[in-house]
């Protein structure tokens, strides 16, 4: 065996112990309070003690304080009055949206990963607003993938195919939108008047009836 694969294996069973010893831990710490854990909150773990961070701080909605899994989620609604900041990017189709073309609709920015619960909840929410209301009514969702967030665009490609999404999925490749809207919890929506002006900001899941309401 080489001195270069002695390296490798040497170095894969250093991680291997690292990551065992971690999940030992979680393990005795969740079995011990008679609960079971999931997947994300041990991906959650192993970045706390591997001392990683992810970018933007970004938090899904049902990690946040004052939330457990076992609570219901609520959503925020805040008014507002600005003008919507302009952005161009890329479709998991590899067309190019810029928002400021499509002034004269009314549109639903709605951020999200694919591995946050709330998104997951709210997508059938979205497909069946945008398939019985939106597209009649000239009212557009683009739906904007926070995507230095995920793993890989694969994950997010199907993801869309999964839930069957109908309208845009956009890519956020570098999080540039993301930070431009000073995204920290997800989902968050923001909702744009016609003439380019956000009316509201959504922190949270939204429901097809919320957004019957909303865009009225």
């Amino acid at each position: 065996m080489g001195k270069r694969n002695v390296s490798i294996f040497f170095l894969l069973l250093i991680v291997i112990t690292m990551v065992w010893t971690i999940y030992s831990s979680f393990f005795k710490e969740r079995t011990s309070e008679g609960e079971m854990f999931t997947e994300d909150e041990f991906i959650d773990f192993l970045y706390q003690n591997l001392g990683m961070e992810e970018p933007h701080d970004i938090v899904p909605l049902d990690a946040t304080d004052g939330h457990s899994h076992d609570e219901e989620l609520e959503t925020s609604y805040q008014p507002m009055n600005v003008e919507a900041l302009d952005f161009q990017l890329k479709t998991i189709h590899n067309e190019t949206i810029r928002l400021s073309e499509l002034k004269g609709k009314k549109i639903l920015l709605n951020f999200w990963t694919s591995w946050c619960p709330p998104c997951k909840e709210e997508m059938q929410e979205l497909n069946e607003f945008y398939d019985q209301y939106a597209i009649r009514n000239d009212i557009e969702i683009l739906a904007i993938n926070v995507t230095d967030q995920e793993f890989s665009i694969d994950d997010v490609r199907d993801f869309s195919a999964q839930y069957q999404l109908q309208f845009p999925v956009l890519l956020d490749e570098r999080g540039e939108v993301s930070k431009k809207y000073q995204i920290m919890t997800i989902p968050t929506s923001f909702i744009i008047h016609e003439d380019g002006t956000v009316i509201e900001k959504i922190v949270g899941p939204v429901t097809k009836d919320v957004l019957l309401e909303k865009f009225q």
